[in-house]
């Protein structure tokens, strides 16, 4: 048991110059964001662990040696918040984020399998080790996708994209900049 703690201790020490990797965790939370987007198409349900698995990626590459050794859900939400206004005013003004989709998703597949997420399983006895061992894991997973040639023209990521937008800002509930979201949409349609 202290040779395992000693090689996690080892471990989360030759990562710890991942800790603060603000280009990596940026990324990430527009990359949940833009699956929380998507997350409204009800088709789309199954990018939920997705979500859960971005925003992780987030967390642990925010986590600065100096500062805070932990992000909370609070920080969490409040910056895919922010990114979620920061894309919908980037979609406003045209910019496509096929591209940005497309790789956020292949790039949520690869930690998927990476972490392997059919098996994986959040340690319910919140220890130390236990913890990081998952900082570990997270830290050490990918941090961009690996696929560099595609099947589906970007054509299709683009209609995802729309469809994302349009779903979300069909809800009910109240979405920032809901109709100049559904007008730019009905322009892209036309």
């Amino acid at each position: 048991m202290k040779k395992i703690l000693s090689i996690v201790l080892l471990l989360v020490g030759f990562v710890s110059p991942s800790y603060a990797d603000k280009e990596v965790a940026d990324r990430a939370i527009r990359c949940s964001a833009l699956i929380y987007i998507e997350l409204t198409r009800p088709e789309m349900v199954g990018l939920t662990a997705g979500e859960t698995l971005m925003n992780r990626i987030y967390a642990y590459h925010m986590i600065d040696d100096d500062k805070e050794m932990e992000v909370t859900n609070g920080q969490i939400t409040s910056a895919q918040t922010d990114a979620i206004t920061q894309l919908t005013q980037e979609y406003i003004k045209g910019t496509n984020l096929a591209e940005e989709y497309r790789g956020c998703i292949y790039w949520m597949t690869d930690v998927a399998k990476y972490i392997n997420i059919s098996e994986y399983v959040v340690s319910e006895d919140n220890t130390e080790e236990s913890e990081a061992n998952e900082m570990a894991l997270f830290l050490s997973a990918p941090t961009m996708t690996s696929i560099t040639t595609f099947k589906n023209p970007i054509k299709t990521w683009e209609q995802q994209v729309d469809l994302g937008f349009v779903a979300w800002a069909s809800q009910e509930l109240k979405v920032p900049y809901k109709e100049a979201i559904l007008l730019k949409v009905s322009e892209k349609f036309e």
